[in-house]
């Protein structure tokens, strides 16, 4: 029975997460784990190449040398590991989700924030400030994008909630109201 990506994910990120934890090495650790991620998403072919039958094995092996270079144990361990099982197009759902566990560890949450204009720095700080007690976070790290089509307010969408505060939205719903 062949298990679907996410599960796959989920097993590995929860085994890798719970011994850096035990071995105090988690943030050593997950800062490795999204450099690794980055590589493969700079390289959109590299999980392919690994996992496909184009390279020889001698090459895929000169390859993971490479990534496993300057890596700590349990990262080495993780990279020779999903490469043995032949789920190289897995790692990244695997980070994802070691960082989803770091993130609920330490009360971290991503944000979208979209605005009319770009936020200087006083703003920006006020927002994270006023995210992280809203939600009750340690941290919020945002992802801006300036859209001028909102004319003003902010947009914030978290990993499950959505919050509109945006003029173009309140426009909208006084003339939903003046129509009915």
């Amino acid at each position: 029975m062949s298990l679907n990506k996410m599960t796959v994910a989920n097993r590995y990120a929860r085994a890798m997460f719970e011994l850096v934890d035990a071995q105090g090495q988690l943030d050593q650790t997950y800062e490795e784990l999204t450099n690794l991620r980055q590589v493969f998403l700079d390289n959109p072919t590299l999980a392919s190449l690994l996992s496909g039958v184009n390279l020889s094995l001698k090459e895929k092996e000169s390859l993971l040398q490479v990534l496993k270079q300057d890596a700590s144990q349990p990262v080495t361990n993780l990279i020779q590991m999903v490469f043995d099982y032949g789920r190289m197009d897995t790692l990244v759902a695997i980070i994802n989700e070691f960082e989803r566990r770091y993130d609920l560890k330490y009360k971290r949450v991503h944000a979208d924030v979209v605005t009319a204009v770009q936020l200087d720095e006083t703003r920006r700080n006020q927002l994270k400030a006023n995210l992280a007690e809203r939600l009750g976070a340690n941290e919020v790290l945002l992802s801006e994008k300036v859209d001028p089509a909102i004319i003003g307010g902010v947009i914030v969408q978290t990993e499950n909630q959505t919050m509109d505060g945006s003029i173009a939205t309140q426009i909208e719903q006084v003339r939903r109201l003046l129509l009915n």
